[in-house]
């Protein structure tokens, strides 16, 4: 018996189209325009009542704050300056009585002053903390936070006798001067031109740039005119001088070597340098010798740090690569490593943990090694 054959549901075509569903489908496509119509309508009408605040819903929390935040309202309460103050103190916990947490109250600093002939406050001190930091630098404020940044004070400058110029001074405290460094070198302009009043700094296009202390100090200029950019070099040598030196923690910065330094090259790296766990608040940087270009870093810690961080790097230098001890300088130990091509000479003595390293040239970064352990580079 012969099977049935399958219907080709592809060869039904349908070509009548009932009246009712030809009503419906008008409808429909009217209703969508009476309704665009309607929505083009009440958008150009603004109803000021619909975002309105309704004063009465925060009766609730009117009732009487305490602890130490109700005392700083009682304290400031009628006072506009005061105001001020409340909106830039930044809350913190502490521990209380009884292991319970409290809520302290980091007073905002004093307002920034800087008097020279030629300029005039635009307004009054901006305070930032890390939680407000984004409002002002947004986009960048996750890389100070990372160097434990702890406030920022800014106020901007007129000058005097030119319409629309002004110096904007940005002062960035961090919690330690190598911190402060950190961010200093991260944002660091290779171009700069270098600074001869403090330690780290240079001069951009429009403006000055410099650590000093715990300080990151951002001078900048609304243009290029003579009288602006003269005063904001000005403000720059002001605040260099308002703010102690402190190097505390830049040890590994102030042993690298000046001789054939590339100073845009100088960084600093926290944690985990070069991929090595125990790398911590590691200096870097390149440098021009004989021809060749020569990475070289500086880690400072104990002796017994420096013995251990010095064994650690050699065996991890041979698991992917050759590695040979090579005849102690100035009571230094030495290895240097080959692996994918790039060469590593390796220290460490008395505390300090250093070398080139990723070097193209063998025998360069080992003379340059030699060289600074004997002292003949600094």
């Amino acid at each position: 018996m012969p099977k049935p054959q399958r219907q080709n549901r592809k060869s039904f075509v349908r070509v009548d189209v009932p009246p009712t569903e030809r009503v419906i489908s008008i409808l429909i496509v009217c209703c969508l325009a009476i309704i665009a119509v309607a929505i083009a309508v009440k958008g150009r009408h603004f109803d000021p009542n619909r975002y309105a605040l309704r004063i009465e819903a925060l009766n609730g929390t009117a009732s009487a704050m305490e602890g130490k935040a109700g005392t700083l309202r009682g304290e400031t309460d009628g006072r506009a300056e005061d105001a001020e103050a409340r909106h830039a103190a930044v809350p913190v916990s502490a521990e209380g009585h009884g292991g319970e947490a409290q809520t302290a109250v980091v007073p905002k600093g004093e307002a920034m002053e800087i008097k020279l002939p030629g300029l005039a406050p635009m307004g009054q001190t901006e305070f930032y903390s890390a939680d407000t930091l984004f409002e002002k630098i947004d986009g960048r404020a996750p890389a100070y936070v990372g160097f434990n940044f702890q406030q920022l004070r800014s106020r901007s400058f007129s000058v005097i006798g030119l319409e629309g110029s002004f110096v904007d001074v940005f002062e960035f405290r961090m919690d330690t001067p190598i911190n402060a460094f950190g961010i200093f070198a991260l944002e660091r302009d290779p171009k700069g031109r270098l600074l001869t009043y403090v330690s780290d700094g240079y001069a951009g296009e429009l403006g000055y740039y410099f650590r000093q202390g715990a300080y990151y100090i951002q001078i900048l200029a609304s243009d290029q005119k003579p009288r602006t950019t003269e005063l904001a070099a000005a403000v720059a040598e002001n605040r260099a001088k308002s703010i102690p030196v402190d190097d505390a923690g830049l040890d590994g910065r102030r042993r690298l070597p000046n001789l054939g330094l590339i100073p845009e090259s100088v960084t600093f790296i926290q944690d985990n340098a070069q991929g090595q766990a125990f790398m911590k608040n590691v200096f870097q940087a390149s440098y021009n010798f004989d021809g060749a270009n020569v990475p070289f870093f500086v880690m400072v810690a104990t002796p017994e740090a420096a013995a251990e961080g010095w064994k650690s790097y050699r065996a991890f230098s041979s698991r992917f690569g050759k590695t040979s001890d090579v005849p102690g300088i100035s009571g230094a130990q030495i290895f240097e490593a080959e692996s994918f091509g790039a060469w590593k000479v390796i220290y460490q003595r008395q505390g300090e943990l250093g070398g080139a390293y990723d070097a193209e040239d063998r025998a360069k970064a080992r003379q340059f090694v030699e060289k600074y352990l004997r002292g003949e580079i600094q």
